[in-house]
């Protein structure tokens, strides 16, 4: 049953990553570029995601399931972030705030939005981006207060407005409601919807494509810091998370959820975010770069597991 769960996986994986190798392709020659494809990503971070996501939840079965899920996937997110948080803490702590921050940031953060999603739906279906869009709003909350804090090397004040005012949450916040009171929809809405949401999973794949594509092969895989933080991240973070959730009476389609969301790579804004508040461009791109080719071959191991003991 392993086997067969990392066969199904794997190729989920790497039908995602072949569509990354279309942005990887576009970029190298020069149809597509890395520019193009960050601004690309304000329009998926901020108007393609959150339909997707509120398409999702206004679809979605009305159960007394889902709606336990929707808890235990809020509490399970938290938990994943304050426990990627507090390893990271005690890591790096002789190097400089801005060198540390950047490492915690590529620890705690994972690529929920981008990659975890696309392969929940490939994976799970509409479950999977039901429970993983809980996820991606918690992703947004420690994003923006904690995250900023600690890639400026704690020069940026914690803004907890953005707690609650993120194009994550937002969208969550819309959705709960039309989950709730399941209004009738009129189909001229609903489908141009279904459209739209369904453009993240590849467009997101692409732009990832073009970051591989500028990202130092040579020097991702030369820095024993990257390996750690890619350990950390792929590895530690999620088996810590599957026992923890498992000992926790979470199973089924849920715990398959939470466990592609733990699992997922660093994200890939932390580059961008890096170049936003002064700190080393080059070393963000590497820690994105890296995990995610190595998240090929975890993620499917972690998530096989996950669909096991579930």
């Amino acid at each position: 049953m392993f086997l067969d769960n990392l066969k199904t996986i794997g190729t989920q994986v790497l039908i995602l990553y072949l569509i990354a190798g279309i942005g990887f392709v576009t970029d190298k020659t020069g149809i597509f570029k890395k520019a193009d494809g960050k601004r690309l990503i304000d329009l998926l971070f901020n108007v393609i995601l959150p339909i997707a996501i509120i398409h999702t939840f206004m679809t979605m079965e009305y159960s007394a399931e889902h709606i336990k899920g929707i808890l235990i996937a809020f509490v399970c997110a938290f938990a994943t972030h304050l426990f990627g948080a507090g390893v990271s803490m005690l890591t790096f702590r002789k190097r400089s705030l801005k060198e540390r921050g950047i490492y915690h940031y590529a620890m705690i953060l994972s690529n929920a939005a981008f990659l975890a999603l696309p392969l929940a739906k490939s994976v799970i279906g509409s479950e999977g981006i039901f429970y993983c869009s809980v996820y991606v709003a918690v992703f947004n909350m420690v994003a923006f207060t904690l995250g900023i804090y600690e890639i400026s090397g704690r020069e940026a004040k914690l803004d907890f407005k953005k707690l609650i005012f993120n194009p994550g949450t937002i969208s969550v916040l819309i959705g709960l409601p039309l989950f709730f009171l399941q209004p009738y929809i009129p189909y001229f809405i609903e489908y141009p919807m279904e459209l739209v949401g369904n453009c993240n999973s590849p467009l997101a794949m692409i732009v990832f494509g073009t970051i591989l594509a500028n990202s130092s092969f040579k020097n991702m895989f030369a820095k024993k810091e990257i390996y750690f933080v890619s350990f950390v991240r792929l590895v530690f973070i999620p088996l810590c998370m599957l026992g923890l959730f498992y000992a926790c009476g979470v199973r089924g389609q849920l715990l398959t959820a939470m466990l592609i969301s733990a699992s997922a790579p660093t994200a890939t804004n932390t580059a961008m975010y890096a170049a936003k508040y002064d700190n080393d461009t080059a070393l963000g791109s590497e820690l994105a770069a890296q995990s995610s080719v190595l998240s090929v071959f975890t993620m499917p191991v972690i998530v096989a597991l996950a669909t096991v003991v579930g």
